[in-house]
């Protein structure tokens, strides 16, 4: 009796843990800080009620959502209802609002007869459907009903919330303009990884793209270049490059975002990367007698805004215009890469050095952003956020750091009682090669594969504990130099953004980089249901090497896929199961050719035969 007992508990405990080694039933990203399996499913059928807690505009708005996307996908027509109404005491899914729980902590509790969701906020419960969304099959993410699918839900407990309060995504307009409807693209697919943060970086030496009534050949002249680089080198396309948003199609992002709880930061840069608002308006340069262009290729320009009163006002009433469309409570004002060769140049900036008290210049740029923070705090209740050179000068205090060049400037911030924000070059930017360097279509330098990517975490180890408050979060920054398509923006966003979503979401100790490789069998069929054009890397081998190393020189194989395994060949023929299985570096020498392919345990290909020559 005692052995039959303990059979069963074991077979008990084993079928739990089954369930939540599970990664297509339980298939979350980011990571759930909690999340207890059980047995069964609630299913959604055409007698579901949604129960919202009366009067509650927002919930209500999110519970409609739900209930046209599950009609969209399976032709379902959902009741929404007030939670006093009189209804059946099973399957329902509730929505209801409890204190005490963070702005954007959830509960999500799934049994056979109900789903709850409870939170203290909207927010919360929006991120609540965002989990349930993903428990569905995948399909709920599709634009037509597909009949014949069980529209369930794996039943379990989850207790969740955020690690760090701010978790973005930039999107770099200024080079090569993006239609808004990759932008709102974006914003849905942020929203459904729970990223709360997007970066607009609307403004650039190569194109200003933003209508701003007041000031009108900043669209007319400065949204528009009149040649491109052609790839990485100084000769021009000859064809003209150009666009932007007007006020109504920006209300028309900022609305879409608000209603995925994502947050539209705007950057106007200054006094930096200037050139497109200088050729429009000479007059603020240093030297207004010059001639203006937009700049025709990329890097740092040399020609930036002057700290005059015209410049100023120009400034503050670009900004007050701002003020009306975006109302997020962070503005990003860039202040990264401003040579001072012209201040060198210009009597007014000397003589305005020397009225203020200043040494170098800078502390001039120190003085143009503290100026521009005040008003920006003053008129419009914003806190400014800028690109770590704002330290270069002196901290400005109040304003947000946001570090790109490593973690040094970030920890400077830090030191000083200041917030910062962690997109580090190196981990978090998205215009670095993702597969191989040699044959992958033109990219920045680097080379940030998924695993890098997610094994990134935003707080040093050494970082005393009381400091861990100022670090906010991390953010993916994709700047589109060679990033000229809508299709190529999604490519080389995804699906690394994915996995920077976990990594601002979860705890260092709570990330499990096999398990989360494993959930993105799923997550792939979730961006196809939403038809992006993500990269295939994570189902090829890839290469890892020292490019400057001597031969002969080691190489690394890796693959993503989840319990794959490497053959491969040097002898020039095609890998099978019975060539030799890769478990340590390779050495080659010049003109060796290594042939790699991934095979499961059942003899199936993953991806194709990926071929590097020396």
């Amino acid at each position: 009796m005692i052995k039959k007992i303990i059979s069963c508990l074991l077979a008990l405990i084993l079928s739990v843990v089954a369930l939540a080694n599970d990664p297509i039933r339980y298939g979350i990203i980011p990571k759930p800080k909690s999340l207890k399996p059980m047995a069964g499913e609630f299913r959604i059928n055409r007698h579901t009620v949604i129960l919202i807690p009366e009067e509650d505009k927002l919930i209500e708005e999110i519970a409609a959502d739900f209930a046209d996307r599950v009609k969209r996908c399976s032709g379902m027509d959902l009741r929404v209802s007030p939670s006093t109404s009189p209804v059946a005491v099973h399957n329902n899914i509730v929505l209801t609002l409890r204190e005490g729980m963070g702005d954007e902590a959830y509960h999500l509790s799934v049994t056979r007869e109900q789903i709850t969701i409870t939170a203290s906020t909207p927010h919360g419960i929006y991120y609540g459907v965002q989990s349930v969304y993903q428990l569905l099959p995948p399909q709920i993410y599709g634009e037509t009903a597909v009949k014949g699918l069980k529209w369930a839900v794996p039943c379990c407990e989850i207790e969740d919330a955020p690690r760090f309060p701010y978790r973005g995504l930039m999107l770099d307009v200024g080079r090569y303009f993006m239609p808004k409807e990759l932008v709102m693209k974006l914003i849905d697919v942020m929203s459904m990884h729970k990223q709360n943060f997007f970066h607009w970086h609307l403004t650039e030496d190569q194109g200003w793209r933003i209508e701003i009534k007041k000031y009108p050949r900043l669209t007319e002249i400065g949204s528009v270049r009149r040649e491109s680089p052609i790839g990485n080198t100084k000769e021009g396309d000859n064809t003209p490059h150009g666009g932007f948003y007007t006020q109504e199609e920006v209300k028309e992002v900022v609305e879409y975002a608000r209603k995925r709880y994502v947050t539209v930061v705007p950057e106007i840069e200054l006094p930096g990367h200037a050139t497109a608002a200088i050729a429009a308006y000479p007059e603020l340069s240093c030297f207004p007698e010059r001639t203006y262009e937009v700049a025709t290729t990329w890097g740092v320009k040399k020609d930036i805004f002057c700290p005059t009163a015209a410049t100023f006002r120009f400034l503050e009433e670009v900004f007050s215009e701002l003020f009306d469309l975006f109302p997020s409570p962070y503005y990003h004002i860039g202040g990264d890469e401003c040579p001072r060769d012209r201040w060198e140049e210009s009597t007014c900036c000397q003589d305005l050095m020397k009225v203020l008290g200043l040494e170098s210049e800078d502390q001039l740029q120190t003085f143009f952003v503290q100026r521009m923070a005040k008003f920006l705090k003053e008129k419009g209740g914003k806190t400014v956020i800028g690109w770590d050179e704002i330290l270069d000068g002196g901290a400005v205090p109040e304003t947000v750091v946001m570090s790109y060049r490593g973690h040094a400037p970030a920890m400077r911030a830090v030191h000083q009682n200041m917030r910062t924000i962690l997109t580090p070059n190196r981990w978090s930017y998205l215009d670095y090669y993702q597969e191989d360097p040699d044959t992958e279509e033109l990219s920045m330098i680097l080379f940030l594969p998924l695993e890098k990517v997610y094994h990134y975490y935003p707080i040093p180890d050494t970082l005393a504990k009381e400091k861990h408050p100022y670090v906010m979060g991390q953010q993916g920054s994709l700047w589109t130099e060679y990033i000229q398509t809508p299709r190529r923006a999604e490519y080389m966003a995804f699906p690394r953004a994915v996995a920077m979503s976990e990594v601002a979401w979860c705890a260092k100790e709570e990330k499990d980089w096999n398990w989360f490789r494993a959930r993105m069998l799923k997550e792939f069929e979730r961006l196809d249901s939403k038809k992006i054009n993500y990269s295939k890397a994570f189902y090829n081998v890839l290469f890892h090497f020292d490019r400057k190393a001597d031969f002969p020189k080691k190489v690394g194989l890796s693959i993503d896929y989840p319990e794959a395994r490497i053959h491969y060949t040097l002898d020039g023929k095609e890998p099978t199961r019975r060539s030799p299985l890769y478990s340590d570096s390779l050495t080659v020498n010049r003109g060796n050719v290594i042939r790699t392919q991934g095979f499961l345990k059942d003899g199936r290909k993953v991806g194709k035969m990926i071929e590097k020559k020396f």
